[in-house]
């Protein structure tokens, strides 16, 4: 008899045992596969990747991004002065214009000169043009000179141009223009026209 219960007794602590023993390899499995660390380079690849510095393809022209000369053309018989507006793009990207730069007048000072003016679709209507680095926009201006003595004359000696606002500005090339000094740019008021991807018609107005 006591063989025989200790026969029983030994059989029920290895099924025990083995019991034990399959939950444990059940629960390191389990345990494993949660902790098993995401493939860095797959998590990473999966989000996309933005650089503040990447500038996208076809922007807007800021002023940082443009060269402004003005050229002063010939006099004509009507009174008016005009000049034309050369904005080319000095970065190394692509940049889109539409509309027109603000042109203003500048003092001595270099404050901006107070001058009535007015924005019009000459030759026509703004279209968006695409510069690619290197490239040109053109677009005219033209205003009534005046007598300095007249409180109601604008006088100055540089113009600025804006491509983000209204006035003010950095300050464009002058060509064919007065002497600085002389402050002898004079406008009792001043028209601004549309810029263009060729000069035709541009100071035709």
């Amino acid at each position: 008899m006591e063989t025989r219960s200790f026969r029983i007794v030994t059989l029920g602590a290895l099924a025990v045992g083995l019991t034990l023993g399959s939950q444990a390899c059940a629960n390191t499995s389990s345990d494993d596969t949660a902790s098993t660390p995401v493939n860095a380079a797959a998590q990473s690849s999966a989000q996309p990747s933005t650089s503040a510095s990447s500038r996208p393809a076809g922007a807007p022209c800021t002023n940082e991004d443009v060269a402004v000369e003005i050229t002063l053309q010939p006099d004509r018989k009507d009174g008016a002065q005009r000049a034309l507006v050369a904005l080319t793009n000095k970065s190394d990207s692509d940049c889109g214009v539409n509309g027109r730069a603000a042109i203003s007048l500048r003092n001595a000072a270099d404050e901006v000169v107070d001058v009535p003016t007015k924005e019009v679709n000459q030759p026509g209507a703004a279209v968006p043009i695409m510069l690619k680095s290197g490239s040109s926009a053109f677009q005219g201006i033209k205003w009534t000179p005046c007598d300095k003595g007249d409180t109601t004359c604008g006088a100055g000696n540089t113009l600025s141009f804006n491509l983000q606002a209204s006035t003010d500005g950095p300050a464009a090339k002058l060509i064919n223009f007065p002497a600085p000094e002389k402050s002898n740019i004079t406008m009792k008021s001043l028209q601004v026209g549309t810029l263009q991807p060729a000069t035709q018609g541009v100071v035709a107005w």
